[in-house]
Order: structure tokens, then C-alpha cells, then sequence
């Protein structure tokens, strides 16, 4: 398994497309693909493509979402990273809050890996609200991934909505929320800290993902090119 290519697909909150409702920051537009690029910030270079994928949507009678998706990440050489496409489950409400098992989004890396019977991971669950506003808080999210007697940590703090852009993606142009937030991940072979912010278009998701380095120079920049429906 190559460590260094271990980013928590929690990029995966950094997801999607076309909700019906007001507000959604996730896809449930079931057989939709999106597809992102990510390039290193200094050099332009690629470092990977992700497509996401939703495979699976079901509503209850009240209108709630609950979604399969998966996302397949690959090298600039077209090679599969993660071992394979990371399989993940979302819920939207009635309202438009998306909420994800953000401790289940990394064990899915793992497991592709090896055998489930030794990760496991407690449930962390996570909400993007609907109705953002710039200025508004969001809840710090602290999980462990174990396997065997490896523990991988997570913390993500200091999450913050901070203002509203338009900007222009390979994709489209779109009206955004951008979210900042801090992260610290450590475990063998992956001890690492770092900044985000990421732009979110009401009834899309995310199309845009920027990450910095502990000294706020920016490392990536990934970006919804295309959508697929």
C-alpha cells in the first residue's frame, strides 16, 4: 500500500451535483459522473483525476435522500490509486443538509486494501448545512481509523464559512459558499497538516478544492471539469 498517496476522501465532502433540493451541497442525481482534476499549484502539473460516482439514490416518502456513490481516483499515467473505486453512503434531509460517516470515508480507502475484518473505525458523522452563511461555524470533526494496533487520527478544526464567489471552473461558472478548514492527520506513513477551502454551488456540491501547506502556500488545486449525467 503506498502511504503517501493516502489523502482521506474526505475530499469526498468535496463531492458533487444536481440536488433537487434547495440548497444541497451533494449529488443525488443517480447515474450522474463528475469529474475532477488536480494539479500541483506551482508547477500545473497533474496529479490526479477523480470521478465521482452516484450509483445508487432512494427517497423516503418525506423526501430525505439517502445515496450510494463511489469515487475513482487515478495517476496521470491512467494507473488506479486507493486499490480501486472508494464505495461511500450520504444522506440529504428534506431540508438540503448533507450529512456523511466521515471516519467511514477513510476505512473505505483501507478496505480496498485489506481485509475488512481488521479496520474498523467509530461512526463520525458530519453535516454540511444547507443554508450557510458567511461567518457561520462549523462543528470540529476528530475520528480514528484503526488497523490492527496502527491508529490513523483525524482532526479537522477551525471550520469556517467565509465568503460568497463566483468563479469559473473547466465545468461552468457558479455562484459559491467557500469553506475553510483546518486539518491534522496522523498515523505510520501519514503525518501530515493542512489548510482547505473549498467552494460549494447551491444545488451542486463542491467544485472547487484548494489545499495548503502549514505555511499557507498552496500545495493543489482541484476543479470540477466536466459532469457527466
Amino acid at each position: 500500500m503506498k502511504l503517501r498517496y493516502l489523502v482521506i476522501v474526505i475530499a469526498l465532502f468535496s463531492a458533487c451535483a444536481l440536488s433537487n433540493a434547495q440548497g444541497a451541497y451533494f449529488c443525488d442525481g443517480q447515474g450522474t459522473k463528475l469529474n475532477y482534476e488536480r494539479q500541483y499549484a506551482s508547477s500545473g502539473e497533474l496529479k490526479w483525476k477523480h470521478t465521482m460516482s452516484i450509483d445508487e439514490v432512494l427517497v423516503s416518502p418525506e423526501g430525505a435522500k439517502k445515496i450510494r456513490y463511489s469515487s475513482h481516483f487515478t495517476k496521470p499515467s491512467g494507473a488506479e490509486m486507493y486499490g480501486g473505486p472508494v464505495a461511500l453512503n450520504a444522506e440529504i434531509s428534506a431540508a438540503g443538509d448533507v450529512t456523511l460517516d466521515l471516519a467511514a470515508s477513510l476505512k473505505s480507502v483501507f478496505v480496498n486494501y485489506l481485509s475488512e475484518n481488521i479496520v474498523s473505525a467509530d461512526n463520525f458523522y458530519s453535516t454540511l448545512p444547507a443554508n450557510m452563511e458567511v461567518g457561520d461555524k462549523l462543528p470540529d470533526a476528530v475520528f480514528v481509523v484503526s488497523i490492527k494496533l496502527a491508529k490513523y487520527r483525524v482532526v479537522i478544526n477551525n471550520r469556517e464559512v467565509v465568503r460568497r464567489e463566483k468563479i469559473k471552473t473547466p465545468a461552468g461558472e457558479f455562484d459559491c459558499v467557500v469553506v475553510c478548514e483546518h486539518k491534522i492527520e496522523k498515523g505510520p506513513g501519514r503525518n501530515r497538516e493542512t489548510t482547505a477551502y473549498t467552494w460549494y454551488a447551491a444545488g451542486i456540491g463542491m467544485v472547487r478544492h484548494d489545499t495548503y501547506d502549514k505555511k499557507m502556500n498552496v500545495e493543489t488545486i482541484e476543479q470540477l471539469c466536466s459532469i457527466n449525467r
